[in-house]
């Protein structure tokens, strides 16, 4: 595809998760009416993802050591050639329909420069765990972590790719956080879509689950917070819990039906039905 025929680009970093690699992939190729780039940036992988990719024509690929996730997903963006442009990781995986919907949005939302989304929370056999849903982030509850919207239902015009707005790669845990909250500080325009857009998998081997690096990086992270909004935390903290439960965060109808790539299904999507859904998924 030229670059005018690209619509949403989509970048996906990539190390030792072939499995998951595989689905992710199949997520994004099936969505329907959209012509979609996937750019799989991978830190040099040892369990065959080099030699797939090798039989993936449809796929920009690139297998080389990098700085680190954030620095992977640098170089990604930068290649992009699409007008929207997406992060989604390994274990996460696109709903159907989503991108669709994020083209006709900006298509109608002109001045809108990133859309955030709903994301399901699910085991790695595909059942659900939790929901996450989210508002339109707000400067002084977005800046003390954690980060409660997800990448996954992420997605963004090329002009921030343009006008430098990347990931800080000197952090290697929370990077995401910090680039949200430069976004709102620098004044883009972010707007909220009440839709699920992806799936994140709780794989048990999730970064955020085993490092021990991410207490040092929110600290070093919230020296840069003004001290109203540290002073005032418990107070905000309230204002972000409020704000959630006025858009209904924390409700969600059952049963839940949703469709994915299963363990060893990257052919067909799987449906499931949730009979219960938790906003409490972190447990």
């Amino acid at each position: 595809m030229t670059p005018e025929q690209i619509e949403v680009s989509v970048v996906t970093p990539s190390f030792n998760m072939l499995s998951y690699l595989e689905r992710c992939v199949a997520s994004a190729a099936d969505q329907e009416g959209v012509r979609v780039e996937h750019l799989v940036m991978d830190g040099g992988s040892r369990d065959g993802t080099a030699e797939w990719l090798e039989t993936q024509p449809s796929l920009v690929s690139e297998v080389r050591s990098d700085n680190g996730m954030y620095d992977a997903l640098n170089r990604g963006f930068r290649r992009a050639r699409g007008q929207i442009i997406a992060h989604l990781n390994c274990d996460e995986q696109y709903l159907p329909g989503t991108l669709a919907t994020v083209i006709k949005y900006f298509d109608t939302h002109p001045k809108v420069d990133v859309l955030f989304g709903n994301a399901l929370i699910v085991r790695p056999d595909g059942s659900l765990v939790g929901y996450r849903k989210t508002v339109r982030p707000i400067w002084p509850v977005l800046s003390l972590p954690p980060l409660y919207v997800l990448t996954a239902a992420t997605f963004f015009r090329r002009k921030l790719v343009d006008d430098g707005v990347l990931y800080d790669d000197s952090y290697k845990d929370i990077a995401d956080l910090a680039w949200v909250v430069r976004l709102v500080r620098e004044g883009y325009k972010l707007k909220h879509a009440r839709q699920y857009f992806a799936t994140f998998t709780m794989t048990g081997s999730n970064r955020s689950q085993v490092v021990s690096t991410i207490d040092g990086e929110i600290k070093r992270f919230l020296d840069d917070v003004p001290w109203w909004i540290k002073r005032f935390r418990h107070q905000w903290r309230l204002v972000g819990w409020a704000e959630k439960l006025l858009s209904g965060c924390y409700f969600q109808a059952t049963p839940l039906q949703y469709e994915i790539y299963a363990p060893g299904q990257s052919a067909r999507r799987t449906v499931f039905v949730a009979q219960t859904a938790s906003f409490r998924w972190r447990t």
